[in-house]
């Protein structure tokens, strides 16, 4: 009978601990979280997820720890994230690739593989060439095999353009922006597909020159640069931006994990950082960002029957 009561006293314990301390998912995050960027450092990609895991640390309380890991143009990145656990500690940046890798065969995850967060961000596409090429005319270089561009296996905004040129260019793949600037610059490659932001460094210092725009309408901040559907090719394309959890992980913990980067994405640190360094802020809720991905593989597919 005494042994019973101990055990009760020590259940009944248990239970308030329990009550009083929550379940691990109310509890979270209690450590740290890392934020697997599947690109270079220096490029878009990382420079968005680095200002905005600043921003989340303070709405989370725990430190973002970024971890680049490149390869397959984002499939390596993404397959590690896929197969981690799901608890919430470990999540990654998304870009188109996550889509159009699946799609065409390219990774063994997509879309699918993952709990969307939100989306944060969605760039167009910035012809540049370097200052010495800056006589170019974009719609000339566009037509002609014999120049080379700097990109990634497979080239969506490439693509995109030679579905309506019907010319088929050379694409030098690279692993983000962070190497194909410098692939422009070098004189390896003639041109480059980037975002704004990627290269805004070099626009500042006129080392990079931008010949065109792959959006219906000009760029606020490239007013001068027009697009490429003035210059008679309606080819737009751009990149976007969001965060996505191993698919598995509980419901609550990726609530709070929506709510802390909501918050983030709003935050004026966050947003001063996006508006100076030229990203363009376009926030989607986990809900909203699945169907965006939904309909984004959709259009990917129809683009690859053509």
């Amino acid at each position: 009978m005494k042994r019973f009561f101990v055990f009760s006293a020590c259940a009944a314990l248990a239970a308030a601990s329990a009550f009083a301390g929550g379940t691990k998912e109310a509890q979270f995050p209690t450590k740290s979280i890392e934020l697997l960027v599947p690109y270079a450092a220096g490029g878009g990609t990382d420079a968005v997820s680095r200002a905005l895991a600043q921003s989340a640390e303070k709405y989370l309380g725990q430190p973002i720890t970024i971890i680049n890991k490149t390869g397959g143009g984002g499939a390596v990145g993404w397959a590690e994230v896929a197969k981690s656990r799901p608890d919430g500690y470990t999540i990654t940046m998304f870009a188109p690739n996550i889509v159009n890798l699946s799609v065409m065969g390219l990774s063994p995850v997509g879309v699918d593989d993952f709990e969307p967060i939100c989306m944060v961000n969605n760039d167009p596409g910035v012809i540049v060439v370097s200052k010495k090429n800056a006589g170019l005319n974009p719609v000339d270089m566009l037509k002609d095999a014999k120049y080379k561009s700097g990109g990634e296996n497979p080239n969506f905004y490439l693509l995109t353009i030679e579905a309506i040129t019907k010319t088929k260019l050379q694409d030098i793949p690279y692993n983000g922006a962070a190497e194909r600037i410098p692939a422009v610059l070098g004189g390896h490659v003639d041109f480059a597909i980037v975002n704004a932001g990627e290269a805004k460094g070099q626009l500042d210092a006129g080392e990079l020159v931008p010949l065109a725009v792959m959006d219906p309408k000009r760029m606020q901040a490239l007013p001068n640069v027009p697009t490429l559907k003035e210059l008679g090719i309606d080819a737009n394309k751009g990149a976007w931006r969001g965060l996505g959890a191993p698919k598995g992980t509980p419901k609550d913990i990726v609530a709070k994990l929506e709510e802390a980067f909501t918050k983030a994405a709003k935050d004026p640190d966050f947003t001063s950082f996006m508006e100076k360094a030229l990203f363009n802020l376009d926030f989607k809720s986990a809900a909203d960002f699945k169907s965006f991905m939904l309909a984004e593989r959709e259009s990917t597919k129809a683009m690859l029957k053509k």
